[in-house]
């Protein structure tokens, strides 16, 4: 990656130039001119800047000085450093005495612009890299051989135990590389792999020796998007070990989102795991099941069961939830079962109705 490029040094020269009234070039580790208030001098060599790269040091140059240097004017040439490297030459141009604070406040907000635009560049970099990696998972017969690559070229340490998380982002503006910095404050860098698969949608492969640890891990995943004020819907699979189980488990996700519609923030596959066992009988058959049980109840009630359902059983706990008397709740359960010929209060016809709602 060329660190000093013409379009940062014409950034520099620009804002340089509005907020202090300096004339200023930047050339290149060649002494060339990659941008300047005077645009006739961008593309020739600044002589002083080639000395300040020779001699490793900051050059101030005189009227009696410039005539013996071409392409000269007065003023301070100050080396850019880079990773301890000389990347480049700053010039301001007039009274040396004059310049130099100005001169040490360009010369340091240059290079902490050059190493926050190749933080960034090596970030976005090594984003894509994880993205091709959830993209290799998801084959139905990935290359071992890139896998491999792919993680020794990221550092990552794949622990034993794994979940896959799906992120769905609606409508919303969000920025990459400040949810990896989030996560990574939140994990272990090497411990994840993350992709923006799409505009919407975020993949997380997370990974740890602990159990625990793992679903702990689940938690502080929804409250680093949480603390950047996005809202998420957030799905999680069955914890696996084989690489060769990711696919299959972002289809748990997926089915997570299909049976959860909406309703809350964070599911996990083991949430509706009894759910997507009616999903393998034919749907003719379940159709006509929930008809059967289900068919001349209203919404409340349906509402009503589902948080009873919710509650265990209690009834105390679900007039509660529900904002409504207890008298009323029993009101409701009793004309469920008036309706349905089920009591929801007894086990037996509880699970009968709680499958035909599922249905």
């Amino acid at each position: 990656m060329e660190i000093l490029t013409e379009e940062i040094a014409a950034l520099i020269v620009e804002e340089t130039v509005n907020r202090t009234g300096s004339n200023i070039n930047i050339m290149n580790y060649n002494g060339e001119i990659l941008a300047s208030y005077n645009k006739e001098r961008i593309g020739t060599i600044h002589y002083g800047a080639k000395r300040a790269i020779e001699l490793e040091q900051t050059i101030t140059l005189t009227e009696a000085e410039c005539k013996e240097l071409e392409g000269t004017q007065p003023g301070i040439n100050l080396p850019i450093i880079f990773q301890n490297e000389i990347v480049g030459v700053i010039g301001l141009t007039g009274n040396p005495a004059q310049l130099t604070q100005i001169a040490d406040v360009v010369k340091m907000s240059t290079e902490l612009l050059l190493s926050q635009s190749y933080f960034t560049y090596e970030l976005e970099g090594n984003i894509r890299s994880q993205e091709l990696l959830i993209e290799e998972l998801l084959k139905g017969e990935p290359s071992k051989t890139f896998i491999r690559y792919l993680i020794q070229q990221l550092n990552v340490e794949l622990l034993t135990l794994r979940k896959c998380i799906i992120i769905n982002i609606e409508k919303q503006i969000f920025s990459k590389n400040s949810i990896v910095r989030m996560l990574s404050t939140r994990m272990n860098r090497q411990s994840f792999v993350i992709a923006f698969t799409n505009y919407n949608r975020i993949v997380i492969l997370i990974t740890d020796d602990d159990k625990t640890k793992l679903n702990d891990k689940t938690t502080q995943i929804y409250q680093v998007f949480t603390q950047l004020n996005l809202t998420i819907e957030m799905a999680s699979s069955l914890v696996f070990t084989s690489l060769n189980d990711f696919k299959k488990a972002y289809e748990e996700c997926e089915l997570v989102f299909m049976l959860n519609e909406h309703e809350r923030a964070v599911v996990s596959f083991e949430d509706v795991e009894a759910q997507t066992l009616l999903y393998q009988i034919n749907k003719e058959i379940r159709m006509r099941y929930r008809k059967r049980i289900l068919a001349d109840i209203d919404n409340q009630t349906i509402e009503t069961l589902q948080s009873f359902f919710e509650h265990n059983l209690n009834i105390a706990q679900t007039a509660k939830a529900l904002y409504i008397h207890r008298n009323t709740l029993l009101y409701r359960l009793a004309k469920c079962q008036q309706i349905t010929g089920l009591n929801p209060r007894i086990y037996n016809d509880a699970v009968k109705l709680q499958l035909a709602m599922w249905c």
